[in-house]
């Protein structure tokens, strides 16, 4: 801990991590924006990241698990033909489309099976399911309430994009008064120029560590409760 302006403050990657009051936030690890065969892929967005993601996904996912980290699936659900998008939220995902021809009527569709979680990522039962409209988990979502309920008080956070709802959600955990850290070797977008650009964005804002360093934190805390 530190001591700022007063308070204790939570500053090594261990406490930050802590099993015991962190969760595991997955952002949008739905199949059609990770495969080809949809929006995106038909749009000629870069999927080279997402192998890779998936994978990486996959492992903070059972490490969580078997730490006893509880996991939060965040899912990105669209009605059909942008009923639920403004014509100010359409801009701004045409915008973020660049030049990609990008079908914003097909794009994470409820009821679609695109809108599916890939199958390293595919939540257990008991495990919360939220689902969102916008890039940042959460914004008018139950997000906040239900992690506090958890008695949490860190998120680590993975998934796609990475200048996109990543971003978007890691500044809102910390403007909802939880600590953040991004597991940046799980996170990806479609652009790999956006990806790094969005990287130094948060290495300089925010907690940033691997996937495997979160898992060895997660060890380090079961070792020690298994010895007291």
């Amino acid at each position: 801990m530190i001591e700022l302006c007063g308070k204790q403050v939570r500053d090594t990657l261990d406490e930050l991590l802590d099993p015991r009051t962190t969760a595991l936030v997955v952002i949008d690890m739905q199949i059609g924006g990770l495969t080809a065969g949809h929006a995106h892929g038909d749009a000629g967005l870069d999927l080279s990241m997402m192998p890779r993601v998936r994978e990486r996904c996959g492992a903070a996912i059972t490490a969580a698990r078997e730490h006893g980290v509880p996991v939060f699936h965040i899912r990105v659900e669209n009605y059909v033909d942008g009923r639920s998008s403004t014509p100010a939220w359409l801009r701004a995902l045409h915008t973020a489309s660049g030049d990609k021809p990008v079908d914003l009527g097909r794009l994470s569709i409820k009821g679609d099976p695109a809108g599916d979680f890939a199958p390293e990522c595919v939540p257990e039962d008991g495990e919360t399911v939220i689902t969102k409209r916008r890039q940042s988990a959460f914004v008018s979502t139950d997000l906040a309430l239900l992690l506090r309920g958890h008695g949490v008080e860190s998120v680590a956070l993975v998934g796609v994009s990475t200048g996109g709802c990543v971003e978007a959600t890691i500044r809102d955990a910390v403007h909802n008064d939880f600590y953040a850290v991004l597991l940046e070797d799980a996170v990806g977008a479609y652009d790999v120029e956006v990806h790094e650009a969005a990287l130094t964005v948060m290495r300089s804002r925010h907690d940033v560590t691997t996937v495997e360093r979160a898992i060895d934190s997660w060890t380090r805390a079961s070792i020690g409760a298994g010895s007291r």
